[in-house]
């Protein structure tokens, strides 16, 4: 199976798109040898700038925009600063870069339809904001972006530049929310949407990767190094890392769990807290212990427990979580709401979802998290 895009482009232009795209690895790489070994670099068909990125798109209020999306299409949802934005998987099937400004700041939205992966970046370099592409190369069936001022190549879930005068470079991460259009509505009712009026003409009504993204699916559509058997190639994870070790948190399992589930963990010495809800293929990650006061920021932190409050809102969505040490209420956003530590919030974690088979991929040896146990480690 052909990237959809592929049959697009007549075979000359695409001969042309070729040799385009040798010279574009060749400029990237001239400052030193890529990260990943070049014939693990392929070319995925509509070439450089053939995948259309966006730049500062138009945007709807949450109430214009119920009259293009259903409640059960998924977006990837972006709080900065306190502005809320979110970003339609329907618009990231197509262009997979958007560029945009949020809560005052640049930020750089991606989403790889084949690696099922949306991550957020800060691409502010010493003071500039960069504007990335897509280059029309894979590594590992994972998009490799290029940015506009240095051509160099950045691998989406490696989080860093592979060839070019910026390699080796890591844009720091941040916090990003894969959910449906309601969930993410119910949480951040001031929210804005990217609009579907984005100057190309696209059928946004239609995934252009026919059943590829179904979890019983296995096909890929381009050679990968390896693939993980523990768990089905293209089931959905929840994938955080620490400091070297990182954790997969199976969402299919989690919905198997309860509709419900707060997860207490720790990876690696650092606290979390995962937080799932099934019908809004929804999980969130906070680190869960207590900021240190202000008057003393290198005081030790309150590391706290939760537990799914069942006692305030039945199964209504959003619930509330209510922590173990002070019986203080906090809403889905890491906020308490109510009880002694009113007014705390919990830091978020930069994680992301994405598919297994990636996930595993580029964190070789990573644990799963086992509901009820201790987390499976690789080769377990």
């Amino acid at each position: 199976m052909r990237h959809p895009l592929f049959d697009r482009w007549p075979r000359r232009a695409l001969r042309a798109l070729s040799i385009g795209l040798l010279a574009l690895s060749a400029a990237a790489a001239a400052s030193g040898q890529c990260l990943v070994p070049s014939d693990l670099i392929i070319n995925g068909g509509p070439g450089k700038d053939g995948i259309p990125s966006l730049t500062n798109p138009k945007t709807l209020t949450a109430s214009l925009a119920d009259s293009t999306l259903l409640p059960e299409d998924m977006v990837l949802g972006v709080v900065v600063n306190g502005e809320a934005r979110a970003y339609p998987h329907a618009i990231l099937w197509w262009h997979e870069i958007i560029n945009d400004v949020l809560g005052g700041r640049p930020i750089l939205v991606t989403f790889c339809p084949l690696t099922g992966s949306g991550i957020v970046y800060d691409p502010v370099f010493d003071g500039t904001a960069r504007n990335f592409g897509v280059s029309g190369l894979l590594y590992d069936n994972n998009l490799i972006m290029f940015d506009r001022t240095t051509d160099s190549l950045w691998s989406q879930m490696r989080l860093d530049s592979i060839c070019g005068s910026m390699m080796g470079t890591r844009p720091p991460l941040i916090p990003v929310v894969q959910s449906t259009w309601a969930a993410w509505k119910a949480l951040h009712p001031e929210t804005t949407v990217v609009s579907f009026d984005t100057g190309f003409s696209r059928n946004y009504d239609v995934y252009p990767y026919g059943d590829y993204d179904r979890t019983d699916n296995g096909q890929l559509l381009f050679p990968q190094t390896v693939v993980d058997p523990r768990l089905p190639p293209k089931e959905n994870v929840l994938g955080i890392g620490h400091e070297g070790v990182s954790r997969a948190y199976s969402l299919t399992r989690m919905a198997t769990a309860g509709p419900r589930l707060a997860i207490n963990d720790t990876v690696n010495g650092l606290p979390i807290l995962v937080v799932s809800h099934a019908a809004s293929q929804l999980a969130l990650s906070f680190d869960r212990r207590l900021p240190p006061p202000p008057e003393t920021p290198d005081a030790a932190r309150q590391k706290l427990g939760f537990d799914i409050a069942t006692d305030t809102a039945g199964a209504a969505f959003p619930f509330r979580l209510r922590d173990r040490q002070t019986g203080s209420l906090w809403n889905l956003n890491g906020v308490a709401v109510d009880g002694p530590l009113k007014g705390a919030r919990l830091r978020k974690i930069p994680a992301f979802t994405s598919f297994w088979f990636a996930w595993s991929a580029f964190n070789p040896g990573t644990q799963i998290h086992a509901l009820g146990a201790a987390p499976a480690a690789s080769g377990s």
